[in-house]
């Protein structure tokens, strides 16, 4: 059990990494000399390096206030990608049992109400199905879709959102716990 939820952790802990989730923002108030960064892994092509006024008592115009960055913030960054458009979001149901199993899983999509998924697997033990993708129901804005699944008299569910903060989601059907969900959000 130990080993499922250390694999579980170090599987969100990827996906945030790889979704830019995850990652280092420089201190506000220092300067930042872009050759030290070169092995660091940031991007240095993002990062705003300030050059010292030569006239420190001059009230030109032209040095930048350091308040304000010309990179954005990982809000920033969030809150852009809560409102792009991503309709591709895979639904996969996984056994972790060492028995068949058998599920059914609804997929509602809420601005209409209407049912877009609702099919009866009979998963094999430690075998996985993709049972839906949001993609097949054409969203032209980000949506919600609420995924239910049942499995052995239990049902939970978990709303997936067709934007570039949400990535694919498992639902993972284990004896102690009935299902688990794995997700990566930003």
């Amino acid at each position: 059990m130990n080993r499922r939820k250390l694999l579980q952790l170090t599987g969100v802990s990827l996906g945030f990494t790889m979704s830019g989730c995850l990652g280092i923002d420089p201190p506000q108030d220092q300067d930042l000399d872009q050759s030290e960064n070169r092995s660091s892994g940031l991007d240095t092509n993002t990062e705003t390096a300030r050059t010292p006024d030569p006239d420190p008592d001059s009230d030109s115009d032209s040095d930048p206030d350091p308040d304000q960055s010309e990179t954005q913030s990982f809000a920033d960054i969030n809150a852009e990608a809560r409102q792009t458009l991503d309709p591709d979001h895979s639904i996969q149901i996984q056994n972790e049992l060492s028995e068949p199993v058998t599920v059914t899983a609804t997929v509602i999509r809420e601005p209409t109400g209407e049912t877009v998924h609702n099919r009866t697997y009979t998963l094999q033990p430690f075998a996985i199905v993709t049972a839906y993708n949001t993609r097949q129901a054409n969203p032209e804005s980000v949506e919600e879709f609420t995924v239910s699944v049942t499995a052995n008299g239990s049902t939970d569910s978990f709303v997936v959102k067709t934007n570039n903060c949400m990535q694919d989601l498992k639902a993972q059907v284990t004896k102690p716990d009935g299902i688990d969900w794995v997700y990566t959000i930003c």
